[in-house]
């Protein structure tokens, strides 16, 4: 780390200069931004040391930022950030978001395209953990920050290198870190249980999020939800916002919105969108859209169409 610490004069080190030479810059439009990852993958790793703020925007792919000198300011969905030195901000897919200018200063910036895991059943109980930006340090993860780390730094290595099969090697060592978060967080709703129970109320949880992923149109309700892990309705809301740091209703919103931004980028009408995503009216769904998105439908679609 101590030749990352030297303050920055501007220039990109040559340890981290861009690995392939098809970079051709940040392309935004109407606050979308569309990724330019390198060719024929779905990452692009940067050592960031410009001093220019970069304005409101939002992307599919997920960013995490480290800094290695100096703090770093960034906006996520209107709430401020301040990560210091060699803390770990993870920014969800789709966030919109906003980084302050500074002076001088230093760090590491990663987009991945993490819609692969998407598919993976374990991946069900763990994307509730990036519905909300995430800061990792010493202090807030101390069992787990070290590993997730070092991890980043090993990716480092290899992105940069260049060598052959970087793309999965940085895969394989990104499920790593996601698999120690994921743990962390539940044995952290699993403290008092008998370990023998640990791995039903994995299960009860996966399945969980599973019926509420596939099921997220329909007239959920928490004494459902709550009878069908097997739980009493309060201790289910408790463990449930314990683990997700969301309420079940929020969570379901959450679901229904991120449907119909997928939705929003085809021809059906908003109110259809509205129906199909289990929103019993348009101004509701309108007005909820509007809260986790900071935008109304029609002008999320709008921006869709201008970006493609």
């Amino acid at each position: 780390m101590s030749n990352l610490k030297e303050r920055s004069n501007g220039e990109t080190p040559v340890l981290y200069r861009q690995p392939f030479n098809d970079f051709s810059g940040r392309t935004v439009v109407n606050n979308i931004e569309n990724v330019n990852y390198i060719k024929k993958s779905k990452m692009r790793f940067w050592y960031n040391n410009q001093t220019e703020a970069y304005g409101t925007h939002w992307h599919n792919a997920m960013e995490i930022i480290i800094p290695i000198e100096e703090t770093y300011n960034v906006i996520i969905n209107e709430k401020s950030f301040s990560i210091k030195e060699n803390e770990i901000l993870f920014i969800p897919c789709g966030a919109t978001h906003s980084i302050c200018a500074h002076e001088f200063g230093s760090r590491f910036i990663y987009l991945i395209d993490i819609s692969l895991f998407y598919n993976l059943s374990d991946f069900q109980i763990l994307s509730p953990l990036f519905v909300q930006p995430s800061l990792f340090s010493k202090d807030s993860h101390p069992y787990i920050y070290g590993t997730i780390y070092s991890i980043f730094m090993e990716m480092n290595e290899i992105y940069f290198s260049g060598d052959m099969f970087w793309e999965f090697s940085i895969y394989s060592l990104l499920m790593q870190i996601f698999t120690a978060i994921g743990t962390n967080q539940f044995k952290k709703i699993t403290t008092n249980i008998q370990p023998s129970k640990k791995t039903k109320y994995y299960e009860k949880f996966s399945d969980l999020l599973y019926y509420i992923d596939t099921h997220y149109n329909e007239n959920l309700t928490l004494e459902a939800m709550a009878d069908l892990a097997g739980f009493s309705k309060y201790y289910f809301s408790r463990l449930f916002k314990q683990y997700t740091n969301y309420t079940f209703y929020n969570y379901l919103c959450y679901k229904r919105i991120q449907a119909s931004q997928a939705l929003l980028s085809t021809n059906i009408s908003v109110t259809e969108i509205a129906f199909q995503t289990g929103f019993n009216n348009l101004s509701t769904f309108c007005r909820t859209f509007k809260k986790y998105v900071n935008c109304s439908p029609t002008e999320y679609r709008n921006t869709c169409l201008s970006s493609h």
